[in-house]
């Protein structure tokens, strides 16, 4: 199942963590770390003191770099495919609720394809077996992150995509700075 001219869409599941569902588990191979918010690992009840230390710290798009909470490893889950997982928590938002980057991809055997919007794996039969992305993964109040904008289809088919997104985008940082001042 290809999806046309939606390549550049991250690829998004809904699985469990331990035996919580979790949405927004997003499989990422440029990522060299499986990374969980703070806001997740309190939702699912993980007290600070299961975390362990780390010297690891983590740069961004930006090059700064944070240092995480720490790291814990947890059970996941997508469709048939159940493996453990190394997380770093850190305290930030973000538009995914977990994740999961080259070492998961890796040690789990997975080629992802963003072109497709599936991952492939192999199970324990030793059987190939696919999990397809889900394809509207942002709903209603969810909109408001950036990656929300990769979802939404084009009504206007000669409307320059481009564009679109970038006015997308400006208007979404107008309607932020709107909030920002009215909460002061």
């Amino acid at each position: 199942m290809q999806i046309k001219k939606k390549h550049d869409r991250p690829l998004y599941y809904t699985g469990y963590i331990g035996s919580s569902e979790v949405s927004h588990l997003q499989v990422d191979p440029g990522s060299t770390l499986s990374i969980m918010p703070r806001r997740v690992m309190q939702h699912l009840g993980i007290p600070n003191c299961q975390l362990s230390a780390t010297q690891t710290i983590i740069y961004g798009f930006n090059a700064n770099g944070a240092h995480p909470m720490g790291k814990i490893k947890l059970k996941c889950q997508i469709g048939d495919l159940k493996s453990e997982v190394i997380c770093y928590v850190i305290n930030a938002d973000m538009s995914h609720n977990l994740l999961l980057g080259q070492p998961w991809i890796h040690r789990n055997f997975i080629i992802p394809s963003n072109l497709y919007q599936v991952m492939k794996h192999v199970d324990e039969d030793e059987k190939v077996r696919t999990l397809i992305a889900e394809r509207y993964p942002f709903k209603g109040v969810e909109n408001y992150f950036i990656d929300s904008l990769l979802y939404q289809d084009s009504i206007d088919t000669n409307e320059n995509p481009h564009q679109k997104n970038t006015t997308l985008v400006m208007k979404l940082i107008q309607s932020q700075k709107k909030k920002n001042v009215s909460e002061k």
